[in-house]
């Protein structure tokens, strides 16, 4: 990566869910036990309903019509649902969290080559319990939770605060993400090249530019 597109670089910007932390897995654990303390219709009927609930919501909490904190209680109201169960879900999060089996691997050698900082958004009590669980907060140089930094993807202003911490230029840097919309976006808002992480081989997304797109973090260079 040093040399991508005879462009050097001396510190990767990485996000966390979907890029380090095998999100999709780690929440459908997560959800599995929140269906089974808190729910008595069936398996795919709850998960209808919360994606149903939370994507839109997401969506909203980007574009910077709700808060975080609306949000966590909102996609669970949506489903009839008491506020203890946000509680238990962000406490699954924690505990269930699973990183993709290259991760760790990956970290250790890219913070041997570049500077490295965790650029997150999300609930930041349970990022933290992420970083805790997964004892990977030692290959970061920074740590940076948008929320607990007043800020959320994809304002160019996060990755802005994060490479004030570091004391570069964002021309000397490179987000690595797996959401063209949320790490894709903050990137360009902040002039930042865009490392696209696409495991899944989806189409590329119109109006992000993406500097490079890896199928992984084993085959960042």
């Amino acid at each position: 990566m040093g040399s991508a597109g005879r462009h050097r670089y001396g510190v990767l910007l990485v996000d966390l869910d979907g890029t380090v932390v095998d999100y999709a897995r780690t929440e459908r654990d997560a959800l599995h036990e929140v269906h089974r303390r808190f729910f008595r219709m069936s398996r795919a009927e709850f998960l209808t309903a919360f994606h149903a609930a939370n994507e839109p919501l997401w969506a909203a909490y980007r574009e910077h019509r709700i808060t975080l904190a609306e949000l966590r209680l909102e996609r669970w109201a949506r489903m009839g649902a008491p506020p203890s169960v946000a509680s238990a879900f962000e406490d699954a999060l924690g505990r269930n969290v699973a990183l993709f089996p290259e991760a760790r691997a990956a970290l250790r050698r890219l913070s041997r080559r570049f500077r490295l900082a965790l650029v997150t958004d999300g609930i930041a009590h349970v990022q933290r319990a992420k970083l805790r669980r997964t004892r990977i907060g030692g290959f970061f140089e920074q740590v940076v939770i948008a929320p607990e930094v007043g800020l959320r993807k994809p304002d160019g202003a996060l990755l802005h605060h994060t490479l004030d911490l570091l004391a570069v230029r964002a021309r000397d840097a490179l987000m690595i993400g797996d959401s063209p919309v949320s790490d894709g976006g903050c990137a360009e808002a902040a002039g930042v090249d865009f490392c696209w992480v696409n495991r899944t081989g989806a189409a590329p997304w119109p109006g992000i530019p993406v500097r490079r797109t890896v199928n992984g973090l084993a085959t960042v260079r």
